[in-house]
């Protein structure tokens, strides 16, 4: 199979499992919703997500740089396609939840398997143009997934829409075993991974973090950024109704402004990717991103939130193109797992803190307040990453490993 055939299929796999995720994550929510008729039980469902990842960070980098990425890939779609399928035969909350943790915990090794898989997949002068139309196919899902779920809703019961999403992981494990087979081995690699083997895993990722801190900083930073823009999510609502005083039929509209804003932003991002480095997408499309929710906090009309709205749409796919091409070209791909793993671990606990932070101060202030405070601290954010990358460039003495 030649580089197109192969690149073609891989994004295939990779917009087949978002669209079925939108598909599953919107329809567990309703079906909760209808078990409970508590909206507390669906927002324990946006905790759970960081949670598996804090509960594999210290372990699933290890496997992932130690085995074959993409057998990794199909074990997990078939773990998932039978932990989805139980969720069919369960009723107990509890029981659920544990099952969406072991789903997110699943999702959550995927996700590292696969970035590291593309990232051996790929010669680093083809990255940012394959990224930007990675970027390009998670915006289609975004837009295709709520889409496709809303027409399943009307025609069959909730459930039905689990059954499908089943037969999409079996379908992408099918489609990943043609595939090629790159191995992703370290030195001294050994059959079964031990306690020992962890812990100097651990010790590479810190050693690593010391050596290159103004990587650490900037990797950091931007995810910082776009972990309070996650935060603010869980009080979009609230300031939508309550703030800004719009009907349901009218927040509707503005999900679909932002959709609208990452399809486009996908397509310049295809553009931009010929002109500008990955520093400078990272750096410009944070900014822009921030400033985004900066005008949607001060906005007092439909029509300011909805600039806001799609001005932070717009630019996330420039920002998160940058971002993957950057930490692409700054991790060996031999430790590619490991650092990812950990890293994602420190940022899901700052999530976790931050979302039960913006919460409580919404509940004890305004949500108002919250919104305005942390687009404030976005720009402020992005301003700083800005700087970091930019003295970064001045330098020589930041190379990739």
């Amino acid at each position: 199979m030649n580089k197109r055939k192969v690149r073609a299929l891989y994004l295939g796999v990779v917009g087949l499992a978002n669209i079925g995720g939108w598909i599953y994550l919107l329809a567990l929510n309703l079906i909760i919703l209808d078990k409970t008729g508590s909206v507390l039980a669906v927002t324990g469902l946006y905790i759970i997500k960081p949670f598996a990842s804090m509960l594999i960070g210290p372990w699933a980098g290890s496997m992932i740089d130690r085995v074959s990425t993409k057998h990794l890939m199909i074990f997990l779609d078939i773990i998932r396609a039978i932990l989805v399928a139980s969720l069919l035969f369960v009723d107990s909350l509890w029981v659920i939840y544990l099952l969406v943790l072991f789903i997110q915990m699943a999702g959550a090794i995927f996700e590292t398997s696969s970035f590291t898989y593309m990232t051996l997949l790929l010669p680093e002068e083809d990255r940012n143009k394959f990224n930007a139309v990675l970027t390009f196919v998670h915006s289609g899902a975004f837009v295709t997934g709520p889409f496709l779920a809303g027409i399943l809703f009307m025609l069959a019961p909730l459930e039905f829409s689990l059954v499908i999403n089943v037969l999409i992981f079996i379908c992408c494990g099918i489609w990943t075993i043609f595939l090629p087979n790159i191995l992703n081995t370290i030195p001294e690699v050994k059959k079964h991974l031990h306690v020992k083997e962890v812990r100097e895993d651990w010790y590479a990722v810190w050693n690593f973090s010391k050596k290159y801190l103004s990587f650490f900083f900037i990797y950091m930073t931007f995810q910082g950024t776009m972990l309070v823009t996650a935060a603010l999510d869980s009080t979009e609502v609230a300031f939508a109704k309550e703030v800004l005083l719009l009907t349901d039929a009218a927040y509707g509209s503005l999900v679909s402004i932002a959709g609208l804003g990452f399809l486009l932003g996908a397509i310049c991002t295809n553009l931009l990717v010929r002109f500008l480095s990955a520093k400078a997408m990272m750096g410009v499309g944070t900014f822009f991103v921030a400033s985004g929710y900066f005008i949607y906090s001060l906005s007092t009309s439909y029509f300011a939130a909805s600039i806001g709205f799609f001005a932070l749409s717009f630019s996330l796919s420039i920002a998160n193109t940058g971002f993957m091409t950057y930490i692409q070209s700054r991790i060996h791909s031999n430790m590619m797992g490991r650092i990812t793993s950990l890293y994602e671990m420190i940022s899901s606990f700052v999530q976790i803190v931050t979302v039960l932070l913006f919460g409580l101060v919404a509940s004890l202030v305004s949500v108002k307040v919250v919104v305005i405070g942390g687009s404030i601290l976005m720009l402020l954010g992005s301003c700083y990453l800005i700087l970091i990358t930019w003295r970064i460039s001045k330098t020589r003495g930041f190379e990739a490993l």
